[in-house]
């Protein structure tokens, strides 16, 4: 296994969930997918959770410099599985030859957590010595604001004590608080739905109210309520979802937003929440449509084989969520579509409001559940009056060159940049991509090149300096909006994409816009180069 070179920074258990995140490359192939496999001798019973490969680490780039397969050698795995008694853990690695290798994870490495909330800190200090030492390779690489955004990103959302009782949260309110406020379901992962939550919970707090924030720190896989108000802003683990509902009881809520269950352990429960404290509490109950989960497990709609399914017959459906390993599916164990919408189908019936980002979203949604009422959906596009800012200067107009804008993983296009770089080499095309980001593929360096992470404010310089003069927008599933398509827009800039979704909606009324037929590769780049040609050469 010498070929192999790769690393488990941190893996955690705790009873059916699984967290873990590391890197792994192979000296001279391409990793095409990652998979971590349990296993019990015992029932010899074995089953795989699905990674998100191909993550970018400098700091394992910066150790192996001469190696170009270990800049995208991260990976990240969360799901949950059936394994008990659980004695063998490893990684299995499909290298682009076809073949699978297994590399055993040692147990003793493997933090368990028991049952409850009640997490080892020793343990725990673990993950901290891991990021110490990646942070060392940072700091002698000169990345100081990658490492600051990545102590960041993982400290920041840690809960910093555990509430036992409801009463603790009511007393931690305090008796005014507990009065008119608002009870929002929402995940923890970044992006824009909690940009939108954090927009939302100012304005609640501005207009008087408290807001608690049900949500799950999946580092940790524990439950979490996050406390503001115009006095608190805190974070605090729970035992589990239901703690909320005891809590109701002794708080006044006027209001109940859900706004992402993407990542919370077993989401079948957090259905059965939501319709719980609507009964309990006659609170008006508000849905966000941030993005499918309502419809399916498999919450940008890819099926089994990563294509946008466009949602079928809930016959076809049946037989691809008991195959598909699509993002967060695992954590709904049950693998039955009808079970799954006819719970999420009940909280939308039951809601007051359903507000999706466009009216392709709304259409799916109703496509799923034709039983909901047209006038309780409302469409609602995001506000960007904030992208506001002045228009890039493109200077380089004669020869295509394609940007690509965003951290570009695997439903967002990775593969198919990759693909669209590999018909330019088969053409010897001199068309060259750049991503304004992070692609977390492996391409021919000479084809792609890539900026690095960015602060959105540097998004206008960076595309100036890029000499990109065609965007492409190369996500494979129905985006409910895109903040980066409107930005682009807003631009003035020629944009692409895919006909579906949101941005496809918008592009086809907008003149520098392209709404692309296919997604062969070869007929995307004809299609992007005459593009070009209408936009910059008139011919």
């Amino acid at each position: 296994m010498s070929e192999f070179v790769w690393s488990v920074d941190s893996m955690i258990l705790k009873e059916d969930l699984l967290f873990g995140f590391g890197w792994v490359f192979h000296k001279e192939q391409m990793i095409t997918g990652v998979r971590i496999k349990l296993s019990s001798s015992i029932l010899a019973n074995t089953e795989f959770i699905t990674a998100d490969a191909g993550k970018q680490r400098e700091d394992v780039k910066y150790t192996f410099p001469d190696l170009p397969n270990a800049l995208n050698s991260g990976f990240v795995v969360f799901g949950a599985f059936h394994v008990s008694p659980l004695d063998a853990v490893s990684i299995e690695c499909l290298v682009e030859d076809g073949s699978v290798i297994e590399l055993s994870v040692p147990l003793a490495s493997v933090i368990r957590i028991p049952a409850g909330n009640d997490v080892n800190e020793q343990k725990m200090l673990r993950q901290f010595g891991i990021f110490f030492k990646r942070g060392l390779h940072l700091i002698r690489a000169r990345k100081f604001g990658s490492l600051f955004e990545k102590i960041q990103r993982y400290t920041k959302g840690r809960p910093k004590a555990v509430l036992h009782k409801p009463a603790d949260l009511v007393s931690l309110l305090g008796q005014k608080d507990c009065k008119n406020m608002s009870l929002i379901v929402d995940h923890d992962l970044g992006g824009g739905a909690n940009h939108y939550r954090d927009r939302l919970v100012e304005s609640i707090i501005q207009n008087g109210s408290s807001v608690v924030v049900l949500t799950y720190h999946v580092a940790t896989l524990t439950y979490m309520v996050i406390v503001k108000s115009r006095h608190l802003n805190v974070r605090y683990a729970l035992p589990n979802e239901a703690f909320l509902l005891e809590a109701a009881k002794y708080m006044e809520v006027s209001d109940i937003i859900y706004n992402n269950a993407v990542s919370f352990p077993h989401p079948e429960r957090i259905a059965l929440l939501l319709i719980k404290l609507k009964q309990f509490t006659s609170a008006r109950l508000k849905m966000l449509v941030h993005d499918f989960y309502l419809v399916c497990p498999s919450h940008f709609l890819l099926n089994d084989t990563g294509i946008f399914c466009d949602i079928p017959d809930v016959r076809v459906c049946t037989s691809c969520l008991s195959k598909n390993q699509q993002g967060f599916v695992s954590l709904f164990t049950a693998r039955n579509i009808t079970a799954w919408r006819s719970l999420w189908g009940g909280v939308l019936v039951l809601s007051d409001e359903i507000v999706t980002f466009s009216n392709s979203s709304a259409q799916l949604l109703r496509k799923a559940y034709p039983q909901i009422e047209s006038t309780k959906i409302h469409v609602i596009p995001h506000k960007v009056e904030y992208l506001n800012k002045p228009l890039p200067e493109i200077t380089q107009t004669n020869r295509l060159q394609i940007g690509v804008v965003g951290q570009i993983g695997f439903h967002k296009g990775a593969m198919f940049v990759k693909a669209l770089s590999q018909e330019i080499k088969r053409r010897n095309a001199d068309i060259k991509i750049v991503v304004i980001g992070t692609l977390e593929s492996i391409c021919d360096a000479d084809i792609v090149s890539q900026t690095g992470s960015y602060r959105h404010d540097d998004m206008l310089s960076l595309i100036e300096k890029s000499g990109a003069n065609i965007f492409l927008f190369p996500s494979i599933c129905p985006e409910t909006f895109s903040y980066v398509v409107q930005e682009l827009m807003d631009m003035n800039l020629p944009v692409a994409s895919f006909n579906f979704g949101a941005p496809a909606e918008r592009l086809i009324s907008y003149p520098k816009g392209l709404v692309l037929d296919s997604m062969d590769p070869a007929v995307v780049l004809d299609d992007l180069v005459s593009f070009h040609r209408k936009i910059y050469l008139a011919y």
